[in-house]
Parts: structure tokens; sequence; C-alpha cells
């Protein structure tokens, strides 16, 4: 993860909402984000928290685009990094690949095209989904294609969901595949109504995503949602066992448009081999974020 600056603002104004977004809170878009950071830690996870050296990297807050970690404890661990669209977010691989070497992770990056990676990779049922037709192109994805193993299956989307993850959120712990079938293009659809089952699939709304009902941060059978999601929209999800979390993401989501998905680039690694420094441990990060309230 990464917290947003205190001189954090809108630069890009590249999706939906943030288009036509008011101005948005640094300060309160940091406490925002460690109130999530402290539910990730309080459900078991270890936050690693990169700070941006610059104000004019105004999108590292979205970490899901910092990379894919893939690999296994045999082969060890690479972090692939991205390749953005946006030139405003270009530098921002530097950073988390300095991040990552400090880990004793090996680096690469896409050979071509454009790849905003984990943005566009989700993990069902043991099926890496690689997605592409928003930002990612399929000459980005099929330069990172081979460092995925196991059984992949290519998913095509459109606006607005920029990124996979607004198209699709696999919520593993119950058994259900959140999909809207309306941004899916070509036959990608059918592809996974066979390959899943059409019980599995639960179907949404393009109305549905616009609120991010796709992009709450599933941990177990908890979805840690954010606030601009309804009750409404979130309904089937519970229906289904999903128990929710309901996180104020006000200046990052519902004005920035990036929900609590989008702030996470999760991984599975053994950190006695790939430990966190120190100054990226979430309780000396949150330090500074109250020391500038």
């Amino acid at each position: 993860m990464s917290p947003p600056r205190a001189d954090w603002h809108l630069r890009g104004r590249a999706n939906f909402r943030s288009r036509q977004a008011v101005a948005v809170d640094p300060l309160l878009a940091r406490r925002q984000w460690l109130t999530l950071a402290r539910c990730i830690e309080a459900r078991g996870g270890v936050v690693v928290a990169a700070e941006s050296p610059s104000a004019e990297l105004t999108g590292m807050p979205y970490a899901a685009e910092c990379g894919q970690i893939v690999g296994d404890e045999v082969r060890g661990w690479s972090l692939i990094l991205p390749s953005m669209w946006a030139p405003h977010r270009r530098g921002e691989r530097d950073v988390w690949g300095s991040l990552a070497r400090e880990m004793k992770l090996a680096v690469k990056a896409p050979a071509a095209g454009i790849w905003e990676a984990q943005g566009d990779v989700a993990v069902f049922q043991g099926v890496t989904l690689l997605f592409y037709g928003g930002r990612t192109t399929r000459e980005g994805l099929s330069s990172v294609r081979d460092y995925f193993d196991g059984e992949v299956m290519l998913v095509e989307t459109r606006e607005p969901a920029f990124h996979g993850n607004m198209a699709l959120l696999p919520l593993e712990a119950a058994g259900t595949l959140v999909v809207c079938p309306a941004v899916l293009q070509g036959d990608s659809f059918e592809r996974l109504q066979l390959r899943f089952g059409r019980d599995v699939l639960l179907e949404v709304s393009e109305a549905d995503i616009r609120e991010y009902v796709t992009n709450g941060l599933p941990m177990a059978r908890e979805l840690l949602a954010p606030t601009v999601t309804s009750p409404e929209a979130l309904a089937p999800l519970t229906a289904r066992g999903v128990e929710l979390v309901r996180v104020d993401l006000s200046e990052l989501c519902d004005k920035a448009g990036g929900a609590s998905r989008c702030l996470v680039s999760r991984a599975f690694i053994d950190l006695a081999r790939h430990p966190v420094p120190d100054y990226a441990c979430l309780d000396e990060v949150a330090a500074r974020i109250e020391a500038d309230q």
C-alpha cells in the first residue's frame, strides 16, 4: 500500500468519478487510508507501505497498479512492475522496484505495451484471470503472460471498467464470482460460465459497478467495502454469506475513484525470507500520519 501524501491532490482525473470531483482533503484521505490499513492488519494481513517521494506521483495510493508478485518458494518470488497508461504514473515503478529489491524480491518489467498489474489480475478457484481492453492493452498483457503459471484465462473488458477489478470480484470463501456481463467483450462472459458454472457467477449491472460493488477488498468471508456502495447493491453478496465491513473512503474513492481493492496489491509470501524494511512497517507510517493531523 501507499498512503496519500499530506499534499495529495487530484491530477490525472481520468475516471468517471474524479473527472467532476471537487478538491480532496489530503489529511482526511490519510486518516481514511490508515483506517483501511489497520482493518487489514487486524485481520491477519501485513501492510508494507511505500510513501511517495514526490508530490507529482499522485497515483501511488492506488497500489493495485504497483505490480504483481509471482513465483513460488522453490523458484523464488518476483515483482512484475507495471507499464502505466497515464504519463504521471510512470515514475511510480521506480519506487516500487526499489522497495521490492530491499525485500529481496527479483524485479521484472513488461517488454511492451500497457499493463496495469494487479488492477488487471484476479485469481479464483486456482485460475488466474488476466484482463485487457480497459487500460491494459493486449500487447501489454502478452508481454507478461508467461510469468503466470497454471491455468490462465484472458478476459476482455470495456469502459467504465477501466481495470478488470471493476468488472469482476472473486469471493473465494463464499464460492462466488461477482461479474458484470455488460462490460465484458467478445465471448469472455460465456467462457467464465463454462469454466466456473452459472450458479457460481453473481451477475451485477453497470450501475452497480459504478457504485464499486466489485471493488471491495475480500478477506476470508469479510468484504472491506467502501461506504459509497449502497446497501441495496451489496445485498446480493450478503445473501451469499459475505460479511460486510464498511470503510469510509470519501476522499480516495468517492472523489478520486479508487476503492479498497484498488488501494492494495496483495501477495502471499514468506516475510521471514522477504523482510519488510522498518520505514515501510505500518506502525512507523501511522506515526507519521498521526503527527501531521
